[in-house]
């Protein structure tokens, strides 16, 4: 086997990590657009209704929010070298096993395990980039992860729709398994090895309490926008807050005895990663209730093919791309606030200005809105550096914490935003088509224009949102 001196050739140690993280995590991104395009052919393949085909999707993220906090006890346990191998480890497994799934439970089933793997792997690629880079260079580190967050939704819709469409949906899985190898041999090559803790104990208590109430949050919340306030919403979305409260109650009285908790919730004592955790949910949950609404506009409002509307869609992240290492530069040079704050009003002001979309807006007019919104949301991507910026390189089980919280919070804002923001529009669509119907319009022509208007009512309160995410960025502690 060769000698991590002879492969790093002439590359810093640090680069190298980069690489080997951002390869896993392009892996997983990849993994959620492709699967999406896929859904269709998976329900004509299994002959199911959409409302159980959609669980495919829904399994995978459920599992993946209520597995995110064991990255610290794994990381305590194995080493984080070991604890990254064993979670790609997993996905590839998941993945080769969905492949090969012979009806819709198996999938189901299979999409679960795959999505152990996953969600330990997201905060996995947040702890060993931070603690690979000195606080100096995490702007940059995060700039270039921030890329391959936006080459993964960008070349996945391409490459899956060519896979899926010439050989099958199988391949929205199977696309993960040279991927997996390749990040697997790397990852065992470059990462030096860490020795894990002797005697840690796992927080039973606390993962069953946070696993519960994440779930139930996640599937009660979405359901009580979309249905109203059913007995069976309310009962489950109660659990989940009694469930997440026993989970802090727990994990208190574990850390004031010394032992190890599955989070470190004191981080949150510290201000910076407060106001800087509350940004982040505001965003992601503002950004994926967007992402999802801005299809809808291009194919079913705009009559766009979808191909067309990828390709539109496309100028939001070449403008992120373009502007990231600059939010990157300003982050290392000033601090991450800097950079983060201006990128919020320019994120409300572009979320505003969607409002100009009409029925026949001109292409040209909405590549430029949508330049100028991926713009504004490469400016905000070093809110993860600014969270993270009162820890030190060396402290390695402070940074796991603090990265799992990141992920947990992250990992239950953007479904959240999409589902509770999708429901506002359909509601507000419902409302207005009901005022309009007396204006002698037909029916296709009122339903689309209450729609838009729907959407706009979205966009402006988006902007609201961000605006409040505003404020509590300028809570963060200037320096």
């Amino acid at each position: 086997m060769l000698s991590l001196a002879r492969f790093q050739i002439q590359l810093a140690y640090k680069w190298w990590v980069m690489l080997t993280v951002a390869l896993g995590m392009l892996m997983s991104l990849m993994d959620s657009t492709i699967v999406n395009i896929a859904i269709p052919q998976m329900q004509r393949a299994f002959v199911a209704s959409l409302h159980d085909v959609q669980w495919i999707t829904t399994i995978y993220m459920i599992t993946q929010a209520m597995v995110i906090p064991l990255a610290p006890y794994l990381t305590s346990l194995l080493g984080s070298k070991r604890a990254y191998l064993w979670s790609l480890s997993s996905f590839l497994l998941g993945s080769l096993l969905c492949g090969f799934a012979w009806n819709l439970p198996s999938l189901v089933l299979f999409r679960c395990f795959q999505g152990i793997g996953g969600g330990v792997l997201l905060p996995m690629v947040m702890i060993l980039q931070t603690q690979a880079f000195p606080y100096e260079e995490r702007g940059r580190a995060g700039s270039m992860m921030g890329l391959v967050m936006m080459v993964a939704p960008t070349l996945g819709p391409f490459l899956g729709g060519y896979l899926i469409g010439s050989f099958g949906w199988q391949w929205a899985f199977f696309i993960n398994v040279p991927l997996g190898v390749i990040a697997v041999t790397l990852a065992q090559l470059v990462l030096k090895p860490t020795q894990g803790q002797a005697g840690t104990r796992f927080d039973r208590g606390g993962f069953l309490t946070s696993a519960c109430g994440i779930a139930l949050l996640l599937y009660a919340a979405p359901a009580m926008v979309s249905n109203g306030p059913t007995i069976l919403d309310t009962v489950l979305f109660g659990g989940s807050c009694l469930s997440l409260a026993l989970f802090v109650v727990l994990e208190q009285r574990r850390a004031r005895q010394g032992q190890m908790p599955l989070l470190n919730l004191r981080r949150f004592r510290d201000p910076t990663f407060t106001f800087s955790a509350l940004t982040q949910i505001l965003i992601f949950f503002v950004w994926f209730g967007v992402l999802f609404l801005l299809p809808i506009y291009l194919q079913t409002l705009h009559q766009e093919t979808p191909l067309q509307a990828g390709l539109i869609q496309g100028a939001i992240s070449l403008a992120t791309l373009v502007i990231l290492p600059f939010g990157g530069w300003i982050a290392d040079r000033f601090s991450p606030r800097t950079a983060v704050i201006p990128g919020l009003l320019l994120l409300a002001c572009a979320l505003a200005a969607l409002m100009l979309l009409t029925l026949d807006t001109p292409i040209w007019l909405v590549v430029c809105l949508f330049l100028f919104l991926g713009m504004a949301n490469g400016m905000t991507n070093q809110v993860n550096v600014a969270a993270l910026s009162r820890i030190r390189q060396e402290e390695a089980e402070a940074i796991a914490h603090a990265s799992t919280l990141l992920s947990v919070l992250r990992a239950a804002a953007a479904p959240l935003g999409v589902a509770i923001i999708a429901s506002f529009v359909q509601r507000q669509s419902q409302q207005i088509q009901q005022t309009l119907a007396g204006q002698g319009l037909s029916v296709a022509v009122l339903q689309r224009q209450s729609e838009l208007l729907a959407l706009h009512t979205s966009f402006l309160l988006a902007a609201f949102l961000l605006l409040i995410a505003f404020g509590t960025m300028c809570c963060v502690p200037p320096r």
